[in-house]
């Protein structure tokens, strides 16, 4: 019998092993982008979540500096709903306005003067309360694709402009 110098093929044991290194970083690269995947919408969520209530409260500070009253009763428990109103003086001319806040579905609407926009998504509560010339207005913002677990919650405090006849 001849013997053979060099090696042709693999065993079973050498395939074996090579199976198992590359199904080791099958594993790695599948957990390397599923990490990634959940670190991204994580902040997706988060940018949109400040991002929405950045603009509700931009709008809500605007209104609320420019209110000389609302519909809340001072030292009231919290409520959903906002309405704003203030007089614009111009030469000898009062223009008095109103301003409402209301969660619509998830959508947080203003009506200025009858014409609704939508200022913010996604926004899950909302409320409103008011202590002496200090309206507090605490928002909540979830965005759908992401769990419970994102929920961005802020706290405004706005001041009231003082009412003055004239």
């Amino acid at each position: 019998m001849k013997r053979q110098d060099g090696q042709k093929g693999m065993t079973v044991l050498e395939l074996v092993v090579g199976m198992a290194i590359v199904g080791m970083l099958v594993i790695g690269v599948v957990t390397l982008i599923n990490h990634e995947v959940k670190g991204t919408a994580a902040a997706r969520a988060s940018v949109t979540n400040s991002d929405q209530i950045r603009g509700a409260a931009r709008w809500l500070c605007k209104d609320g500096c420019m209110a000389e009253s609302t519909n809340l009763v001072e030292g009231s428990q919290p409520v959903d709903n906002l309405t704003l109103s203030w007089v614009e003086r111009y030469e000898c001319v009062n223009v008095p306005h109103t301003c409402s806040y209301s969660l619509s579905g998830d959508e947080l609407r203003r009506d200025y003067d009858g014409t609704v926009t939508t200022v913010a998504r996604y926004i899950s509560g909302i409320e409103f309360s008011q202590t002496g010339d200090v309206l507090t207005v605490s928002i909540s913002c979830t965005p759908p694709w992401i769990g419970q677990d994102q929920v961005v919650e802020k706290t405004y405090r706005i001041y009231l402009r003082a009412a003055s006849g004239g």
